[in-house]
């Protein structure tokens, strides 16, 4: 809705919810599935009309829905409809031509029909070694810890509650191979856990570099990469991430933040 080059046709919902009125408060256009229109109406939630109505009228589809069911919509209705698509980076790498990063690999997602954009965790790593592969440098190997929230903010039914769970038990995590979907090239091992807090995620990472690289230089790059704060914790007296959160919530931030600390 804020793109001035795009228009929002509209929504498709399954659950006549309270996300579908506050959509139709922002005078947004639901659609449903045939077989879900009754319990709209039954809920007192007008549907401008059904899925095949909305895509007649559609260039691309920005598909957010719960992991396997992307893959699903393009095989039954993205490819007959021969429409474009967006998935959200729970879907396997399969489901797209490419995974995608602005920063990473932007000219190879140009032209594709079906992209992935991955998820937030990803996305970091993505954009933080991207970075230094922009500027020139050579990266030999990376070596990334995620303490991951327990679960997003609105999901009342996932943990741990008082824990420390290995997410998942694997080495590596799925995150490292995941960025290696968008920078094919790199030696990345990432391990993961989930803990008691729906703040955010937190990385510990640990680049190494073909070369003497200073602090200084390290500084500089993060400085000038776009959606990369860099911040002296000392100075602004921060030592946690609630902190930090809600720091970015009093300066207008709606979504995330990256903030990388220096050792």
């Amino acid at each position: 809705m804020r793109m001035d080059d795009m228009e929002l046709v509209g929504v498709i919902k399954q659950t006549p919810d309270y996300e579908s009125e506050v959509a139709i408060g922002k005078g947004i256009k639901l659609y449903t599935y045939e077989d879900r229109v009754s319990k709209f109406e039954k809920a007192g939630i007008k549907v401008a009309g059904t899925v095949n109505d909305l895509i007649k009228n559609v260039d691309v589809i920005i598909d957010a829905t719960p992991d396997g069911v992307g893959a699903e919509n393009r095989a039954k209705i993205y490819e007959p409809a021969g429409l474009r698509a967006i998935f959200q980076g729970g879907e396997e790498a399969e489901v797209a031509e490419v995974s995608f990063n602005a920063l990473a690999n932007y000219d190879v997602a140009v032209g594709k029909r079906f992209v992935r954009v991955v998820s937030c965790n990803t996305t970091a790593l993505s954009r933080l070694i991207s970075a230094f592969l922009i500027h020139g440098y050579r990266v030999r190997r990376v070596r990334a810890y995620l303490v991951r929230r327990g679960a997003d903010p609105r999901e009342h039914k996932k943990g741990p509650i008082n824990d420390v769970v290995f997410n998942p038990a694997t080495v590596p995590s799925h995150h490292g191979p995941d960025v290696q979907t968008v920078i094919p090239t790199i030696d990345i091992i990432t391990m993961a856990v989930a803990v008691p807090t729906t703040m955010m995620h937190l990385h510990m990472v640990n680049i190494e570099f073909d070369g003497q690289v200073s602090k200084g230089e390290v500084m500089k790059v993060l400085e000038e990469t776009p959606r990369i704060l860099l911040f002296n914790s000392a100075s602004r007296k921060f030592e946690s991430l609630a902190q930090i959160i809600e720091w970015a919530r009093d300066m207008g931030s709606l979504g995330g933040v990256m903030l990388w600390r220096m050792r």
